[in-house]
């Protein structure tokens, strides 16, 4: 899935707020439901983290890629969907898989509603007023993965 669209996030983010939210998030304080998400890089096979934010609808949880094709989102593909999320305590393995636009019409529209005014922080075409019509044609940019235990 994807056009290979990806939108960088800011300086601050990088160098401040991502660090600062997982480091939270790996000594069991996370701030808004953030995890550390941990997956080999597909070139050096180093791990790499980075918080993220899961969202749970109708039960299933997932994640979704507001800026697109991010470095965690080709890693993650590169190592088959397998990785390790972290909010204190043990790493649990998870499988991810990456959703076709039709199932990830309703994710991210579920998500972007539930972020109200802030959606726009995170997206740079959907908002919490989006029609399907709008989500639909923006899916294709937003890589949506539905997670399972792993074992």
């Amino acid at each position: 899935m994807g056009d290979h669209h990806y939108r960088a996030s800011g300086l601050l983010s990088r160098r401040l707020l991502n660090p600062v939210v997982a480091a939270l998030a790996e000594r069991g304080a996370p701030v808004g439901g953030a995890v550390v998400l941990a997956v080999p890089g597909r070139v050096t096979g180093r791990v790499r983290t980075v918080p993220l934010t899961p969202v749970t609808i109708d039960g299933r949880r997932y994640l979704i890629s507001p800026r697109g094709e991010t470095d965690w989102v080709r890693n993650l593909r590169a190592a088959g969907g397998v990785g390790a999320l972290r909010a204190g305590g043990e790493p649990e393995r998870v499988r991810a898989v990456e959703q076709g636009v039709e199932a990830a019409v309703p994710v991210l529209q579920a998500y972007v509603r539930g972020l109200g005014r802030g959606a726009g922080l995170l997206f740079d075409d959907i908002t919490a007023g989006s029609t399907e019509a709008e989500v639909a044609a923006a899916a294709p940019r937003h890589p949506v993965f539905e997670l399972t235990a792993a074992g």
